[in-house]
Parts: C-alpha cells; structure tokens; sequence
C-alpha cells in the first residue's frame, strides 16, 4: 500500500505543479465530469443487481468521506469508490485507480474496499495493465475496471461473478470465430482445463479445478484478459458448464471434432539430413530437443509416448520458428536435397505455447503432448487417422466423451 501512497502523492504533486491552466479545463468540464460519473454508476449498479448484490446509494459518513456505493451479499460486503476518466488511457487511468483505493480503504470500516476506474472505452490491454497494478501493489484491495461498451472486469472474492455475463462489446461479425476460439493461448488454457483427466506423463500443465476465469489465468500463467475471453467464447458457443462449482468443457464430441477441423492448417516443413550419420544422428537428435526450441512431433511423439503405430516415416521435429537464424545452432543439421531421403522433418509450430508450454519428457526426449499428437496426426496422409484412433481409444476416448462429467 506504501506504493500506492507513493503513486498518489506523485499524482497529486504533478496536478499541483500543472496549477491554474488544469483548474479552467476541470471547472469547464465538470459537468461532463458528473455525467461520466452517473453514467458509470448507473451501469456497475445494474450489474451488480443482475448478480444478486444489494446495493445502497446513500452511505453513512466515515472519516468526513462518503463511499460512493455500499454493496452486500452473503460472505461479502464492500465500501465501493468509483472514478471516472474522459479517456481510456492507462496513464491517466492508473492514478484515478489509486485515489479510488486510498479513498474506499478511508471510508471502507468494517466492509472491504473495492475500487473502480471507468471510462467511455477502455481497451482490453489497457484494462489488463490496470488489474495487473492492482495486484502489484494492493494485492488485498477489490479492483474493477469498466468502460461505458460493455467491458467490465473485477478482482475479489464474491465479484468474479461480474466478468463473466458482462455484455460483449459491438464488433464485426467474426468470420474467423473458430480460429478465435482455437488461438495459440487458448488451445493451453484447453490443455489446463483437462489436464486433470489426462496423466500426467501424457500431458504437462497445472492440474487444478477452476471457479472462474482469474484462477485459470493463474494457474495457467497467462492475463487475466486472455482467460476471461476464452471463458465467454466457451460460454457464448454453449461448451461451458454453468455449474459455479468448476469450469467445465461439455458438448465434448462437437468442440473436439471443431478443434481438431480448426488444426488442418498448412504448416511450413523442410526435410532434413544430418552431416554425420548413424550413432551421431541419434545423438545430434538428442541434442536438437534438449535445446529447449525442439520437440517430438506426430507419430514421433506418439512413439516416444508408447502410442506408436505407424512405422516408416521420419521423424518429425516441431521447431518454433524455421530460418536460417534459427537453424544456425544445429550445425550437422542440413537442408536435405531433391529425392534425398531426409533424416528428420522440422515442422514449424503453428500453436508454439500450446505446443512448448505443454510437451513431456518420455525417456528424457522432449515430446508433444498427447492431445498434441492427436490433433495433428489425424488427417496425415500416413495413416494418420489410424493413429488418431488409436491415441483416441487407448487415452482418450473418456476425454473427449466427456460421460464421466456431463
């Protein structure tokens, strides 16, 4: 909280040097000042009743201050201080939310505090930037952030509640809504939401139960942001159980046949030999994957993973980019020639932190996972769909069924 003091008192200091100039333009605007405010209100508030707060406007006086809203609902109650900006911008923002703590923990008594910052727009980075200050330096204090679109996130027990049937921002219609759902960070947080129904020699992720989006963020170590928008895009196609228990894929056949047609894209290969052949290919192999920017890949994988069945084919390393640059550390590795058998097929990573977030290590060699595996070989010409079906019904068909958790 020392920081947040720190912060404020810069704030303070920088509006006192700016003086007389800054005093017009506040009195000049303050009625678009008090709208912004009413307006912000209104909205929070509407929220908070559709989620089954109480909500009273007319708080008692603590300390000479007011809270602009007193809020309760079993096991929680907060001192609720709304401030309001002309513009979504976090530096501008970030010290409006730190006068807004400073002054609900003032008027808070026996109720917890909990700040908020709103704004006409605010963008999903910017309100990101904004929660993740919060934790910083008042990792005890309720944070929200809302703009007059519809964007609404908050931190705190009993307030998760609120992000989730927070109305969508107006867009576009989304023709790439698939690809969207099935994005590199969301294609991990997947992997975590399972990870508990796949052992742990198979998959290597958090295993957890989650109530809502910010444990997931935490356990999966990505934004708060980035797991709220998977939660509503898994809410909004009807994959998401509305138990409050846990987050919870179901309608499984459907969503793994819709990940699975979302994988069959083209991605960049290049066939290659090792300079040095027999015993030393194998140990050059070794090395590519303990570099930490290798992994096993397709029926490679499947066969370090004991789930090998299709025999005759190079192995496939994926990397996660392929250039020149990136190749430069693997010396006796070389572009094979026309009609050259190649030793190895270096396939660059479409989903590189689903991918490398997610690999095991069967043997020591550094392998995809898995669901990995399963993706991506079903539609390999090489009898890929047989080894599909074979990870599918010795791993996998509960998974993806999903009968045990329906």
């Amino acid at each position: 909280m020392a920081v947040l003091i720190i912060k404020a008192t810069v704030w303070t200091h920088i509006s006192d040097a700016i003086g007389k100039p800054m005093e017009h333009a506040k009195f000049s605007n303050k009625s678009d000042g008090a709208d912004r405010h009413a307006k912000a209100e209104e909205l929070l508030v509407g929220s908070l009743k559709s989620a089954g707060w109480q909500v009273s406007r007319r708080t008692a006086a603590r300390n000479g201050h007011r809270a602009d809203l007193l809020i309760r609902r079993p096991g929680a109650s907060y001192a609720v201080e709304i401030k309001v900006g002309p513009e979504g911008r976090g530096d501008r923002l970030i010290p409006l939310w730190s006068q807004a703590c400073l002054q609900a923990a003032r008027v808070a008594g026996q109720h917890a505090p909990l700040a908020v910052v709103a704004a006409p727009q605010i963008a999903p980075k910017v309100a990101e930037q904004i929660m993740k200050f919060a934790e910083d330096f008042a990792p005890d204090s309720a944070a929200g952030v809302l703009d007059f679109e519809g964007l609404m996130l908050f931190r705190g027990p009993k307030l998760d509640s609120l992000n989730l049937p927070a109305p969508h921002r107006p867009s576009a219609p989304r023709p790439k809504e698939q690809s969207q759902l099935f994005s590199d960070l969301n294609q991990w947080m997947l992997k975590v939401l399972l990870a508990p129904e796949i052992p742990d020699a198979l998959l290597s992720a958090p295993r957890g139960r989650y109530r809502n989006a910010s444990q997931l963020a935490r356990a999966a170590n990505v934004s708060v942001m980035s797991a709220f928008r998977l939660v509503q895009q898994l809410q909004r196609k009807g994959y998401l159980h509305e138990s409050p228990a846990a987050l919870r894929i179901v309608r499984r056949e459907e969503f793994f046949r819709r990940w699975q047609a979302s994988s069959l894209r083209i991605a960049n290969e290049m066939p290659m030999r090792f300079l040095l052949r027999g015993s030393d290919s194998s140990r050059a192999l070794r090395k590519m994957l303990d570099s930490g920017r290798a992994c096993l890949a397709l029926f490679a994988a499947a066969d370090a993973l004991g789930l090998g069945h299709v025999r005759g084919v190079p192995p496939y390393v994926y990397v996660q980019k392929l250039g020149s640059a990136n190749l430069a550390a693997w010396k006796n590795l070389v572009p094979a020639a026309p009609g050259e058998a190649p030793d190895v097929i270096l396939r660059e990573a479409l989903a590189p932190q689903s991918i490398f977030r997610g690999l095991v290590r069967p043997g020591g060699l550094a392998s995809c996972d898995v669901l990995q595996v399963w993706l991506d070989v079903f539609a390999h010409p090489a009898r890929g769909h047989e080894q599909a079906e074979l990870i599918q019904k010795r791993v996998l068909q509960p998974i993806l069924q999903g009968s045990a958790h329906e």
